[in-house]
């Protein structure tokens, strides 16, 4: 009689942690559905997300565009531009998000000064989710997401300009310079010694045609 009792509490258990561990893939399931959802309404041109910290794109235009990002929990916009919209750094902090203006100047080699101070920014963990943007999504942000992939992932040169072209990077009008910079980055990389990892490469999410897709409409 007490086995059975023992039995029957033994399964009683079980049958609780099965029921706990359900309920927890469906909270997680909802979670990802809604971040999808959420993703999905933002109409930044190029978007996307390279992790769980770094997204990146375009420059955003309105209000709702800065408001999305505020929703996915984005704490700090990282602007890139040489020639920053006005609007921006209020739109930002309105929405109790932290703007922070590393500004690269277009078609320009990239500094050392850009890179470390990128780099400072995003080893700070008060940054938290982080949104690079400068003008297209696709250069000067393709130049600082190689850096981050480099530093933090170890990738190859081949895997980070695969992701470069995936977010429309081309070196045509000038735009050579930031292929050159990311080649000299990855060879010093290598030179001290960085090995590569795995390549999980992260396609746009916002399906609005690229530059280089309008033009072959």
């Amino acid at each position: 009689m007490m086995l059975t009792q023992y039995n029957q509490k033994t399964f009683r258990n079980i049958l609780g942690a099965i029921a706990f561990i359900f309920a927890l893939a469906v909270m997680a399931s909802a979670q990802e559905a809604a971040a999808r959802s959420a993703i999905a309404n933002i109409g930044i041109e190029n978007f996307g997300q390279m992790d769980e910290r770094f997204y990146r794109g375009a420059q955003p235009k309105t209000k709702d565009d800065f408001k999305a990002l505020a929703d996915l929990g984005i704490r700090t916009v990282i602007d890139l531009r040489d020639d920053p919209m006005k609007y921006e750094r209020p739109m930002v902090e309105s929405l109790g998000m932290r703007y922070v203006h590393i500004p690269m100047v277009s078609k320009k080699y990239p500094t050392e000064e850009v890179v470390q101070t990128f780099l400072r920014v995003v080893n700070d963990p008060a940054t938290g989710k982080f949104f690079v943007h400068c003008a297209g999504g696709r250069h000067r942000t393709g130049a600082m997401g190689a850096v981050y992939r480099y530093n933090f992932y170890h990738w190859s040169f081949d895997q980070v300009y695969t992701e470069m072209k995936i977010y429309d990077f081309y070196t045509r009008w000038g735009h050579e310079n930031f292929k050159t910079f990311v080649e000299d980055y990855y060879a010093r990389m290598q030179a001290s010694g960085g090995a590569n990892h795995a390549a999980i490469i992260t396609p746009p999410l916002n399906t609005a045609p690229t530059r280089s897709e309008q033009r072959k409409r």
